[in-house]
């Protein structure tokens, strides 16, 4: 087995372009979300300039905004790692995504309906395959590793990253490019989310309040989380700076419900039970929980009961970022990655925003602020992500 280590990230979310905007956004505890008055909902929108706007009109008639995003990320990651010139032949690329273009999808069946077919566009088909976003990456970079595109709800992004973590661990690939993209802020996916009753209603940014006895539903956002992986002996040897390693994946499954979470907690248990597990680690060495947390009143409730019964007695400090960013859906578990990576480098740990009161904080610290690491504390953090289909994932990071 070989040891795999981060040596480049690259990130869009609601604080900006580039994962620097996102480290900065959460040490100095902003938000990033806004109330839209178009879509008449507050959202974690990109602020700035477009990043479309850096294609041609051509290219954004056969481009999706998420391609055009996981391009983006993807050559951050790449420069940081310091490799774009390296033989890519055995570089895997796994980019997902929770959404189709829906927009489009809406447009286009107009046209059809309208009895208007030659009007739709040659690129309709590429534009909603959810795998584009990672072919797009693959072709430019001429990463000929292989191409996938885990999609599974909100837990793509720790999938994709998990997926391509094992890969690399079992010889099955040599490094990779890795995470998920989520461009799906219009009517349609809101509307659908809305009826579902999954959305916080209001006008206010503090409405995203994971674990907060008020808390009402997730506020939705857009951006892109994308890691570089490889082999700690190719690293070192192409001196290379080292950001984390990646030490555990777990998965599991609630077979419960579509969209509710088993009261009981099992799924999110066998999930971080299994990482540590595969990362052969007992639970008092992790030190901190980067939690799925989206300010559901049942999905919150039940990880943190997930997490009481994994670290019991450890008093572990717990926080999720959404209430500073709001959930990318797809993108949540690569975004969150990328920010715990930041927590552990920086000794900045990001608090529960908008968190005041609770009753899920029994036997957990859960963050009202930021804080440093405890003295003494292994820097060893667990992410989880959960989403809909009963799919759960739980990945372990170490600062190097």
């Amino acid at each position: 087995m070989h040891r795999v280590v981060v040596t480049g990230m690259g990130a869009i979310s609601p604080f900006g372009v580039t994962v620097n905007a996102l480290r900065n956004g959460l040490n100095e505890g902003r938000s990033g979300l806004k109330y839209d008055e178009a879509l008449k909902f507050v959202v974690g929108s990109v602020p700035g300039e477009r990043v479309e706007d850096r294609w041609t009109a051509g290219q954004q008639r056969e481009m999706s905004k998420a391609s055009m995003f996981a391009l983006v990320a993807s050559d951050e990651a790449l420069s940081q790692a310091n490799a774009q010139s390296l033989d890519h032949d055995e570089t895997a690329v796994n980019i997902g995504t929770c959404m189709s273009d829906l927009e489009h999808i809406g447009e286009t069946a107009q046209k059809v309906a309208e009895g208007q077919t030659r009007r739709v566009s040659p690129y309709f088909v590429p534009r909603i395959l959810n795998n584009l976003p990672a072919g797009y990456v693959a072709m430019k970079y001429k990463m000929r590793g292989g191409v996938e595109a885990t999609s599974t709800a909100c837990a793509t992004g720790l999938h994709c990253i998990g997926n391509a973590f094992q890969s690399i661990r079992y010889g099955n690939s040599r490094r990779a490019l890795a995470g998920a993209v989520e461009c799906a802020l219009n009517p349609i996916a809101l509307s659908g989310f809305d009826r579902m009753r999954a959305l916080a209603r209001g006008d206010q940014p503090s409405i995203s309040r994971p674990f907060d006895k008020k808390r009402a539903g997730f506020v939705m956002s857009e951006g892109v989380g994308v890691v570089f992986l490889e082999r700690l002996e190719d690293a070192e040897a192409r001196g290379a700076q080292i950001l984390a390693e990646v030490l555990g994946y777990g998965i599991s499954s609630d077979c419960y419900h579509i969209s509710t979470p088993d009261p009981s907690a099992i799924g999110a248990v066998l999930s971080m039970r299994r990482a540590l597990g595969n990362a052969s680690l007992d639970p008092v060495q992790i030190g901190y929980v980067n939690a799925h947390a989206t300010s559901t009143p049942n999905g919150d409730s039940v990880e943190a009961e997930a997490v009481r019964k994994v670290f019991p007695n450890q008093n572990i400090a717990v926080s999720s970022i959404k209430g500073h960013i709001g959930h990318l859906l797809g993108a949540a578990g690569s975004v969150e990655a990328i920010a715990t990576i930041c927590a552990m480098n920086d000794n900045v740990l990001p608090g529960n925003r908008n968190l005041e009161e609770s009753e899920e904080d029994e036997g957990l610290n859960l963050l009202r602020n930021n804080s440093k690491w405890v003295d003494g504390n292994p820097k060893i953090s667990i992410c989880n992500s959960f989403g809909f289909g009963a799919t759960n994932a739980s990945l372990i990071l170490k600062q190097f």
